[in-house]
């Protein structure tokens, strides 16, 4: 079953099925080239803590990002440090398998996301920070309503480099004036 989905993808629960490709993504550099992850190699025990983030904690909304045409996995979403008292939670994307790169999936997903975060669990604000050098990512979150904010100096460090991370936010009041929402080929499942 999919909470939400669009023509192109649909976001479901994450289960422990998923856990041997989300290691395979963690582990290839390509994918993590702007994440703080993938410096070494993928550990059972942070699996079985992504898994128990995922489906355990009730500051987090998780899901597992799953084509529609093939059913295959390519990644994680979701909402995190949900603040219920304030409304707020970040939010956080990976899309692996090179394949899946510039396909549109991480828009579409992105747009999932802020749809659910907004309509569902009824928050005034989600963030993010993304690398200045993510280009794609940037480009994703801006399709989706996001807007800079400033941004943290020297914040993420990936392969004996630091980079600024860049501070990006929508809130319901944007969300709501955008002429992106509501998604025509969004539907509830």
């Amino acid at each position: 079953m999919y909470y939400k989905k669009s023509s192109l993808i649909g976001l479901r629960s994450f289960l422990r099925d998923d856990l041997e490709n989300y290691s395979n993504f963690l582990n290839d550099e390509k994918v993590t080239e702007f994440m703080e992850m993938g410096d070494k190699p993928t550990t059972e025990k942070l699996l079985e803590d992504t898994y128990k983030e995922a489906n355990f904690s009730e500051n987090n909304v998780v899901f597992s990002v799953e084509i529609l045409k093939n059913k295959t996995f390519i990644g994680t979403t979701g909402l995190y440090l949900i603040n219920w008292v304030a409304r707020r939670a970040q939010f956080r994307i990976l899309i692996g398998g090179r394949k899946n790169f510039n396909r549109g999936f991480g828009t579409e997903t992105t747009k999932l996301v802020v749809d659910y975060g907004f309509k569902r669990l009824n928050l005034e604000l989600i963030y993010l920070g993304v690398n200045e050098k993510n280009e794609a990512a940037i480009k994703a979150y801006k399709k989706s309503g996001f807007v800079e904010e400033g941004k943290h100096r020297n914040f993420v460090y990936n392969n004996g480099v630091y980079y600024d991370s860049i501070n990006m936010s929508i809130t319901k009041e944007d969300y709501q004036k955008s002429d992106l929402y509501p998604l025509e080929n969004l539907n509830n499942q």
